[in-house]
């Protein structure tokens, strides 16, 4: 028996509110002043619900802007690795958004409560690179339209989050290291629940975090018996300079092969890959073609290609 299209009424029943409020929500609405808690269940139970949006009322409702955000996250304290990681994968984002048919907008912040977005009412979607989630909320309560967050991980399951499985990732590196207890270098991470997610694979004196004042040339002075994980590439060309690089691992962002020693090993999770997955994430929340019980948390794996269940 075929299943009866699910409509915004049905979703205002459900939940008790008004044809209205339901209708304001769903259509990305930010002029009327609704709490995030109730657009995070209209937008919860529409998923649940399986609702499918009229795409032709959607367009004629309102005005398309073709604008999608990139905001990129970086803490006071980052190296100049980190910012180039970062701008990297957002200028990856650009891409794959431009054959998408979409313009985009770049915005890079040191701290969230800095950012006035003035272009934040006429953004069809936005993309978030790191974010600590003590201040998902506060952040989130100002948009209206989809956000996808990428290399950043919380427990909120109403937005994606595309991140490399570390877990698996690193289990990988040390196997092919051969080193049960490698160190770890690495770029400061604004959020904190991926920082110690990573970090915890480590004993705590072996993890060096690169940012202002610190000295990984004096830190891997006295590892020269171990062998290490360096996460990034510039950290990683940084660290052959220093040591024989057949005793280190690089857990490599890009697919460019010219960056690294050619016989420095490397496991790859490409920003590119993050990139294509994000923006078909996106393609699928704007028309909410998706799986209502999908996992929200994108993990990925090395380079292949990713099977989403959205």
């Amino acid at each position: 028996m075929k299943r009866e299209k699910v409509t915004m009424k049905d979703i205002a029943k459900e939940l008790n509110l008004s044809l209205a409020t339901v209708s304001y929500v769903l259509n990305h609405s930010e002029k009327e002043k609704i709490s995030h808690d109730t657009r995070f269940k209209v937008l919860e139970t529409a998923k649940r619900m399986g609702y499918i949006p009229n795409q032709t009322a959607k367009s004629l409702a309102k005005s398309r802007s073709n604008l999608i955000g990139i905001i990129v996250n970086i803490s006071k304290t980052s190296s100049s690795h980190c910012k180039q990681q970062a701008l990297d994968l957002a200028c990856e984002l650009q891409q794959q958004i431009y054959q998408a048919g979409y313009d985009t907008i770049l915005s890079v912040t040191h701290e969230f409560d800095d950012i006035q977005i003035k272009y934040k009412h006429s953004l069809e979607a936005a993309f978030i690179i790191d974010m600590d989630e003590k201040v998902l909320k506060k952040i989130t309560k100002h948009y209206y339209v989809p956000v996808i967050f990428l290399d950043c991980d919380f427990e909120e399951a109403l937005f994606y989050k595309i991140l490399p499985d570390y877990d698996y990732v690193i289990q990988a590196a040390k196997k092919q290291l051969g080193a049960e207890h490698p160190y770890l270098v690495m770029n400061q991470i604004v959020n904190e629940r991926l920082t110690n997610q990573i970090t915890s694979h480590f004993h705590p004196e072996d993890v060096f975090i690169n940012k202002n004042g610190a000295n990984l040339k004096v830190f891997l002075s006295h590892r020269v018996s171990q062998k290490g994980i360096i996460l990034g590439d510039l950290l990683g060309v940084q660290v052959e300079r220093l040591i024989d690089n057949s005793d280190i691992l690089v857990l490599s962002s890009s697919n460019a092969t010219d960056i690294l020693l050619p016989d420095t090993k490397r496991i790859i999770v490409s920003n590119h890959q993050k990139a294509m997955i994000a923006v078909e994430i996106l393609r699928k929340l704007l028309t909410m073609d998706y799986d209502e019980t999908s996992n929200t948390r994108i993990l990925l794996t090395p380079d292949t290609p990713q099977e989403l269940a959205l």
